[in-house]
């Protein structure tokens, strides 16, 4: 048996109390290697805890991980199959109407000596985007030629008897119809507007009872060209051979517009060309609403040079001339005439126009 000091650490054999210091002595068991137990691995530290923040943020991710995953899973079971595409659908184009917009006619009727053809109908657009109707008509056979102004008793019927489209209606002196317009580069072709107008196919027929134009040029005004006409560019000016001047106090069929004069106030020659101003305004007192028809033409001796018509109080907003030019090409001849027709005239023509 050995025995240990525990003050001066160290082993004092076969002793009871230290030698050196006089401590009592622990007694040491001195059991042999065969007697003695196997030796134990020391026990492994314990893991410390993680630190409660990393923790608290680690159960945060896998919170929010679990509900992405159901709510991908949620998702995926309630989303219905897509349905199947549907099948590609044809495409295809309308081709227009080619009487949508444009119709021939080529309606006709005569009745004293008068023949009126209607000749094609059109769609319009106006700047107020709305579609309207120009019917185009050739009226032959007026007397003297004289300008058309208007239709009266003009309707244009549909297929069941009703109105096509309706048509202004216009006042010169004491006659009125339809007002139509001279088409350019054509002798007696004429056009009429509508209002708002439907298809064209559904215009099935078209009256009128009369034509209303120019009174015929019956008073007439001498221009003295016997002197030689100039060469060239340069014009020069004749002067009437006697009165340069008619007066007209009848108005339009009876309608007073005052007494005023109808003047030749210059006129002008050169070889190959004739040209002659004509003045209405002096006295010229319009009435409000109405128009005076007023007629032209310049002759050299039974020929018609050329003619023209105007309409006086046409632009009564503005202080202009009312009156005409007459520019004739002709070749020298030594008198000319001018030949004016104040006022308008009915000329009969009860006519239905149909296919």
């Amino acid at each position: 048996m050995r025995a240990w000091c525990p003050r001066c650490d160290a082993v004092r054999p076969g002793a009871t109390a230290c030698p050196a210091c006089g401590t009592t002595l622990a007694t040491l068991d001195d059991t042999g290697p065969a007697d003695r137990p196997p030796d134990l691995p020391p026990p492994e530290a314990a893991a410390s805890p993680p630190p409660r923040s990393r923790l608290r943020i680690a159960l945060a991710a896998a919170t929010l991980v679990v509900a992405g995953l159901a709510f991908v899973a949620g998702r995926s079971i309630a989303r219905p199959a897509a349905a199947p595409a549907a099948p590609a659908t044809p495409t295809t184009t309308t081709t227009p109407d080619p009487g949508a917009d444009r119709r021939e006619l080529g309606w006709t009727a005569s009745a004293g000596g008068v023949t009126i053809t209607a000749l094609e109908a059109r769609r319009l657009a106006t700047e107020r985007r709305e579609t309207i109707a120009a019917i185009t008509f050739r009226i032959q056979g007026v007397p003297g030629n004289q300008r058309v102004l208007a239709l009266r008793g003009l309707r244009l019927l549909d297929s069941g008897g009703g109105v096509f489209a309706t048509v202004d209606q216009r006042q010169f002196g004491s006659e009125g119809g339809a007002p139509v317009e001279a088409a350019d580069g054509d002798a007696g072709t004429y056009q009429v507007l509508t209002g708002p107008a439907p298809r064209l196919s559904s215009l099935a027929r078209i009256e009128l009872t009369s034509v209303v134009a120019v009174q015929p040029r019956d008073q007439t005004i001498t221009i003295d060209t016997a002197d030689p006409w100039p060469a060239g560019p340069r014009m020069q000016a004749v002067a009437p051979s006697g009165r340069d001047a008619v007066k007209d106090d009848r108005g339009s069929e009876g309608v007073p517009f005052g007494e005023f004069e109808i003047r030749v106030t210059s006129a002008f020659v050169r070889d190959g060309l004739a040209v002659v101003v004509v003045d209405a305004s002096t006295g010229f007192r319009g009435v409000p609403g109405e128009f005076l028809a007023l007629g032209a033409e310049l002759r050299a001796g039974r020929r018609v040079l050329c003619a023209r018509s105007s309409l006086l109080g046409e632009d009564s907003s503005q202080q202009s001339v009312q009156g005409l030019v007459l520019s004739c090409p002709t070749r020298p001849v030594p008198e000319l005439t001018v030949a004016v027709g104040v006022g308008a005239r009915t000329i009969p023509l009860e006519a239905t126009l149909r296919p």
